[in-house]
């Protein structure tokens, strides 16, 4: 659990680039409400958070087509992007010890949906890794920094413990663009975290 001064730390610093996993429920469809960002506006919105885990993807695609203000906080991973997939981690999530998790990219304001295009980029470019390592740690701190980081796909994955230097319990999952059903998503998200509670 964080405190106001560190949630209020995290929203200056991070909101724009970072968010909760905590969204407002489905109705009709499996992507529906994806967008609402209200679920933050809640007064008990603090005990909802939980600190215990850090979800990490490698950088935001930025191709939201108009589907989310930028300027927002806590936007990120809240897009209502009919093509987006996000979904499927609300789903995986949901009534689960691991909702009200931070999810965050590892690398910031790099908009590519590309990822083997942000890799390529990186492998020349390693003073933007060791500077985004340092800002990710900042995030962790103010978290109290004892998380487990749950990296979203193989390359958050090699960035972070190539990286990270130190005694971090870090698990790997499928980003939730794999291509697969939201309930086998899942089931294989919640067999991974289950072994760090």
């Amino acid at each position: 659990m964080i405190n106001q001064q560190e949630y209020n730390e995290l929203y200056e610093k991070y909101g724009k680039v970072a968010s909760w996993t905590i969204w407002s429920q489905p109705t009709d469809r499996p992507k529906s409400n994806m967008g609402r960002l209200d679920v933050f506006d809640d007064p008990e919105l603090l005990s909802k958070i939980n600190t215990g885990f850090v979800f990490v993807a490698l950088n935001g695609s930025g191709v939201h087509d108009g589907y989310f203000d930028p300027n927002k906080a806590w936007n990120n991973f809240h897009s209502d992007n009919p093509h987006g997939h996000d979904y499927k981690l609300r789903f995986a999530l949901n009534d689960t010890p691991f909702w009200g998790s931070y999810i965050t990219d590892i690398i910031k304001y790099f908009p590519e949906v590309d990822s083997g295009k942000v890799v390529k980029y990186l492998k020349n470019n390693q003073d933007i890794i060791a500077k985004n390592i340092e800002v990710f740690k900042d995030e962790l701190r103010l978290l109290g920094g004892d998380s487990v980081i749950v990296a979203l796909g193989d390359s958050s994955y090699n960035i972070i413990t190539n990286n990270m230097q130190g005694n971090y319990r870090i698990c790997k999952i499928k980003h939730y663009s794999y291509l697969m059903s939201k309930e086998k998503y899942r089931e294989e998200v919640l067999e991974t975290l289950s072994k760090f509670l």
